[in-house]
């Protein structure tokens, strides 16, 4: 999140400059600034909280269950599974485990639900119900969640690549944008500043920004939802 918390900023400042040079009212850039930075803060940085916490937890999750059935079907052992799978690479699910560390492995996997949240890991607590009941070979048994697991990290992450590509068009569609009104701002200057003294041109200016700002609210809510399978609760 700091990445994209600067990155925000840098873009806010970059407005209220651009908004200042084509303007040369101060307000109106400072006001800018403002709109944009109450936007990220009270809105859009909660959207993006929510982003990256699904996609680590898919993440997760896939590498989660993957290791523990592959450790499952050669030590024929929960804890031993279970020690092996909670090294992923993640400081939110070392947490979660650090406060269920005195509890059974058991009763740990199912805590680990409510962290999880997918259909997935709730179908791999039941293969460990049918497991734990009927004994057999984990990984035939697993079979259709491993293809489940590997069908949802790999749709993952091929919507992170066209949503990283859609965020490059649709930057340097703005940035265009911009380079017109500052062509416009310093090509054609003296018939710009005519222009500059209608109290009109100057609210369209606001408004141009307001637009930006609009547009990048729509991309954000499109760019942040995933679609996931997540837990029930059944």
């Amino acid at each position: 999140m700091k990445k994209v918390d600067t990155a925000w900023i840098i873009v806010s400042l970059l407005v209220g400059v651009i908004a200042y040079l084509v303007s040369l009212n101060i307000v109106i850039a400072l006001a800018l600034l403002i709109i944009y930075m109450c936007y990220y803060f009270m809105f859009a940085r909660k959207k993006f909280s929510k982003y990256f916490t699904q996609i680590e937890r898919v993440h997760g999750c896939y590498h989660f269950i993957n290791s523990f059935l592959v450790t499952l079907s050669v030590k024929e052992s929960f804890e031993e599974a279970y020690n092996a799978a909670i090294r992923v690479e993640s400081k939110s699910l070392a947490q979660e485990n650090a406060e269920i560390e005195k509890l059974k492995i058991y009763d740990k996997l199912t805590y680990l639900r409510s962290y999880f949240n997918l259909s997935i890991y709730k179908m791999f607590l039941n293969i460990l119900d049918l497991y734990q009941d009927q004994g057999g070979n984990i990984l035939n048994m697993s079979d259709n969640l491993i293809r489940e697991c590997t069908r949802t990290e790999r749709t993952l992450n091929e919507t992170l690549s066209i949503g990283y590509k859609h965020i490059v068009e649709f930057g340097l569609l703005w940035a265009m944008s911009f380079g017109i009104v500052l062509f416009m701002r310093f090509g054609i200057e003296q018939f710009y500043l005519q222009m500059i003294k209608e109290n009109f041109f100057v609210a369209m200016l606001f408004v141009f920004f307001l637009i930006c700002l609009g547009s990048i609210h729509l991309f954000i809510n499109k760019y942040t939802n995933l679609v996931i399978k997540e837990d029930n609760g059944q």
